[in-house]
């Protein structure tokens, strides 16, 4: 007899599968299969097909109930990577091939189907004449393989009279994408020396790591494209990741005018369809470029020539949601598997990455000086001496002169507040108290738009002001500055300027991460406030001024990473500046003027930074000098879930392993956490023994529990 093994969503089984019996189905490993489970119709996930005996079961055997997927919908090399992701984030199988493949594909109870359009096609003329009109449309469309009806009533709104004697039959196909013709080129950059050097030690057809550390506007995109060029001209495929959405349009604009080539896309922006037909294009070979974020990885291919991972620093790589997974090292598995060199680049890499590079096992190439040979020149603002002449501490008059200075002269100027909103902190002027999200151990943010009070961990927002006593609305007060603050005050400062702004709340609507730096790009705007969205990557020539504001907010989060991302920011802003024809200038307004990652960070001292921050990771045996795993259990209460560490760590092998915890963390969106960290030197043991313990911990029927293997935030 026929069995096989399959995979539900269900939390009790974690990786556990269930037999069922399929002799009366043709079906492949890799497909999905309804299947029925205590009386629910569920979709599985087939893992494996196999005969045996009925005998050799010691419990009844069901037949799954149905085959949705003929074919495999996800191949060799995804499902190996599949597994090596279960294993090494500590996640469920289930929800790594969730992650893996699109919507449209993924193996969940409520899956949804590709969508069909329908249409005519050409059967046959029969014996009976045609109207003068009815002639031209059967010439027209009897020769494509398709003709929607949408087509077929624009040409002859009386196109059904044909179907009805047979000439043209209905059909539904799966909708697809319609490429795009590129006409406009992307000249071709002359290499400078140090370029040339370090395309000549790229070995091709074999797996490698190099970090590319490339100071800003060093020239790292066009080195970029010529490996993209050895690759593609030999039939192979390039896949280009970039951090965040707002940087695939540039980047997609570039290659695609360079190698006039319409490239697959694939990010978070994309609804289920467009995914599903992006990622057909690379099933099909109809494109041999891929150009996205992190989710962009598990695309289809089958000759993968070339991985490039840009501002590899950049946080967005790390997923946030089991299974917590790393671009990098998913990069580097299918790095391996295709024989390709992987390309780590940034102009402040992870220290990790840096240390790797130090000790040889990636290969550290380096871009020290930029394409125009001027760096920026810097200001560094004492706000303390603002305060204490009693002046504001948002806009220094160094930087609103320096503002000013840009608006004569018609350059443009970037302006980073790393935070959204109007104002970050209210209370009741009575008593006192902080408005607090009523989910969430944090507070509220108030938000001008719209007059909105939000939570910026769970999304709660409120139209209304909190009532008091007597039912009365609180009498708030407020503090902070957010971005929509700052562009109020700017705009009230320079009336004459226009002035866009760049956030979460702004970039929340389809292509509007485009329209805001194509508008930018164009001159639509004179001054561009944003998060750090617009730290990173962007390269608009005509950017002359960056002002760096409230960094200190950064520098204060505890966590031990948090020297290295306020240093990595203040870098990638400072490179915004003086890219082109024109000199650039960088302003940063702190209370810290003298902290090491200001000054490393503006004047674009990546070593020396390095260097220092290695020896506080060393005194305190933080990565790169050992390995983290944080582990939290949530639940509705603060004692279940301090109940359910403690049973975990009575499951875990603790040899060999410093354990921090169980520590309370803040409440989110009314779960109540608690966290435990794992340090140590061994990753490969640890991640043995934590898959271990949580296997067992599943059966306990326990729940509410999320792994992050190297996690790059503790706070």
């Amino acid at each position: 007899m026929k069995y096989c093994n399959i995979l539900i969503q269900e939390s009790f089984l974690f990786n556990q599968h269930l037999t069922y019996l399929c002799e009366d189905f043709e079906l492949e490993i890799g497909s999905r299969v309804t299947i029925n489970l205590r009386g629910r119709s569920m979709v599985g996930f087939v893992l494996d097909i196999y005969e045996a005996d009925p005998a050799s079961f010691d419990f009844k055997v069901y037949p799954i109930q149905s085959v949705i997927d003929e074919k495999a919908i996800i191949n060799k090399e995804l499902l190996e990577l599949a597994h090596n992701m279960s294993y090494r984030t500590v996640s469920p199988l289930i929800k790594v091939l969730q992650t893996i493949l699109p919507n449209v594909l993924r193996p969940r109870a409520n899956f949804q189907e590709a969508r069909l359009i329908k249409g005519l096609v050409f059967n046959d003329l029969d014996d009976k004449k045609l109207t003068g009109l009815q002639a031209m449309f059967v010439n027209k469309f009897k020769d494509k393989s398709f003709t929607s009806i949408a087509d077929a009533r624009a040409f002859y709104t009386g196109y059904d009279s044909l179907v009805k004697r047979d000439i043209f039959r209905r059909v539904e196909i799966e909708k697809k994408y319609l490429t795009q013709d590129i006409t406009d080129t992307y000249k071709v950059q002359k290499l400078t020396p140090q370029q040339e050097s370090i395309i000549e030690k790229i070995e091709y057809d074999k797996a490698h790591t190099y970090l590319l550390h490339g100071v800003t506007g060093s020239g790292k995109t066009e080195v970029y494209l010529h490996m993209a060029k050895e690759v593609l001209d030999k039939g192979q495929q390039v896949l280009f990741l970039v951090p965040e959405i707002s940087l695939t349009p540039q980047m997609i604009d570039r290659v695609s005018k360079r190698f006039n080539e319409d490239v697959a896309i694939y990010h978070s922006s994309l609804n289920n369809q467009e995914k599903y037909e992006q990622y057909v294009r690379v099933q099909n070979k109809e494109t041999s470029i891929v150009v996205g974020t992190r989710s962009a990885l598990f695309m289809p291919f089958d000759n993968l020539g070339l991985i490039v991972l840009d501002e590899e620093h950049d946080t967005s790589y790390k997923q946030s949601n089991t299974p917590m997974y790393h671009a990098a090292d998913v990069a580097e598995f299918r790095s391996i598997y295709h024989q390709c060199p992987l390309i780590l680049g940034s102009a402040s890499p992870r220290l990790e990455s840096y240390a790797r590079a130090l000790k040889g096992l990636y290969t550290l190439l380096e871009l020290p000086t930029r394409i125009n040979g001027i760096f920026p020149k810097v200001t560094i603002i004492d706000t303390k001496k603002n305060l204490y002449a009693g002046k504001s501490s948002l806009l220094s008059d160094t930087l609103l002169n320096g503002i000013q200075d840009r608006l004569d002269k018609k350059e443009q100027v970037i302006l980073l507040l790393n935070r959204r909103g109007y104002m970050t902190f209210l209370k009741d002027k009575e008593t006192d108290q902080v408005l607090m999200c009523p989910h969430c151990d944090v507070s509220l943010n108030y938000h001008k738009v719209g007059r909105l009070l939000k939570c910026h961990q769970c999304d709660y927002t409120s139209h209304m002001i909190p009532k008091g006593k007597d039912d009365e609305p609180l009498d708030i007060v407020g503090s902070g500055v957010g971005t929509q603050r700052l562009t109020e005050y700017l705009q009230s400062k320079f009336p004459d300027a226009n002035i866009g702004r760049m956030d979460r709340d702004t970039t929340k609507f389809k292509g509007s991460h485009e329209k805001i730096l194509t508008d930018f790009t164009n001159k639509v705007y004179d001054i561009l406030v944003g998060t750090q969205m617009i730290a990173k990557g962007l390269d608009i020539e005509n950017v002359t001024l960056v002002g760096i504001m409230n960094i200190d907010h950064t520098l204060a989060y505890e966590d031990f990473r948090s020297v290295e991302h306020s240093f990595d920011l203040i870098l990638q802003a400072t490179g915004r500046s003086g890219r082109g024809q024109y000199p650039g200038e960088v302003m940063i307004q702190t209370f810290n003027k003298d902290h090491y990652a200001i000054k490393f960070g503006v004047y674009n001292q990546y070593k020396r930074f390095f260097n220092q921050e290695m020896q506080y990771r060393k005194l305190a045996s933080y990565p790169p000098y050992s390995y983290l795993t944080s582990i939290v259990f949530s639940a509705e209460s603060e004692k279940t879930a301090h109940d359910n560490a403690n049973t975990f760590l009575k499951l875990l092998e603790k040899d060999g392993i410093r354990i921090i915890g169980p520590s309370t963390l803040y409440k989110l969106a009314n779960r109540h956490r608690v966290r435990i960290i794992l340090k140590t030197k061994d990753l490969n043991e640890m991640i043995d023994r934590v898959n271990h313990a949580v296997s067992i911990y599943y059966t306990l029927n326990k729940g509410g529990i999320s792994v992050d293997v190297n996690p790059l935030t503790l706070n």
